[in-house]
């Protein structure tokens, strides 16, 4: 099949958007180009047009760029069906808790936060709509990770972590993990994407079974002592199966301690 025709302009325009992530908020002219190989003119025009439209911002007095409040509101258009549906949920959870919930989703090769609803405390942990994350750190980011194809995981992961990473010489290990999370139906981490915070996360099923997002409870580890992030667990599971009722999805019958996990690929390789 025939690749569709490409605005090629658009196309290096819209790479160099997405070259802003968690690891590079803020960009410089020069710094930018030598990253995506092209010519300064190219990326200062480039810069200077999305910043006219309100999608990258100059600081006064600085040379550097970030993302704009541009792209926030067209986030908020963009938010999927699925949590329009899983929003009220998600309100009672983060009432019953007093902790941010955030719904997680597999975007491209990485996780991306498509909702969140935050803790009333002041000392909280945030839910940034956006924020993206490789599928090897944090309960919400495995989550989805253990119901991708091994393949599909490994993939992303070597795409985006430099080639003596940890992770990349101890495959195997990595593959347990993520089969031990489908098996059980639930991921926990403890200070793996920021210190001092606790993470419970489950999978969230669609009309046949399939699992759409994460849903996450988070917050820090102080307030969630030895094993009481079980009492978060098991509100997580009576959210995610109202969650999934609304969505068309019921646990089988075959299978009442799994929460509405089906069978996935990672239980059927080797």
């Amino acid at each position: 099949m025939a690749k569709p025709a490409l605005l090629q302009t658009l196309d290096r325009a819209l790479t160099l958007l997405a070259a802003f992530d968690r690891e590079h908020p803020e960009w410089g002219v020069t710094e930018l180009a030598h990253h995506l190989g092209l010519p300064k003119s190219v990326v200062q025009k480039t810069l200077a047009t999305f910043a006219r439209h309100g999608f990258v911002h100059q600081e006064p007095g600085r040379r550097r760029y970030r993302l704009g409040t541009r792209l926030l509101s067209l986030a908020r258009l963009a938010q999927p069906e699925l949590a329009r549906i899983a929003d009220p949920h998600m309100v009672r959870l983060a009432a019953a808790t007093k902790e941010t919930v955030k719904l997680t989703v597999v975007d491209g090769n990485q996780a991306v936060i498509a909702h969140a609803v935050e803790s009333p405390h002041s000392l909280r942990m945030t839910g940034r709509v956006g924020e993206r994350h490789d599928f090897h750190l944090g309960a919400s980011n495995k989550v989805l990770a253990a119901y991708l194809p091994w393949e599909t995981v490994w993939a992303a992961l070597s795409a985006r972590l430099p080639a003596g990473h940890p992770l990349l010489q101890d495959a195997a290990r990595f593959r347990s993990e993520l089969k031990a999370i489908a098996r059980q139906g639930y991921a926990v981490s403890h200070s793996e994407v920021e210190q001092g915070v606790t993470s419970v996360s489950v999978p969230l099923c669609g009309p046949g079974g399939e699992v759409q997002a994460s849903l996450s409870i988070v917050g820090p580890s102080l307030r969630v002592a030895g094993d009481g992030w079980r009492r978060w667990l098991d509100l997580l599971r009576s959210t995610k199966a109202a969650v999934e009722r609304e969505l068309g999805w019921e646990d089988p019958p075959s299978l009442p301690d799994r929460k509405g996990v089906p069978p996935l690929a990672v239980d059927r390789q080797a």
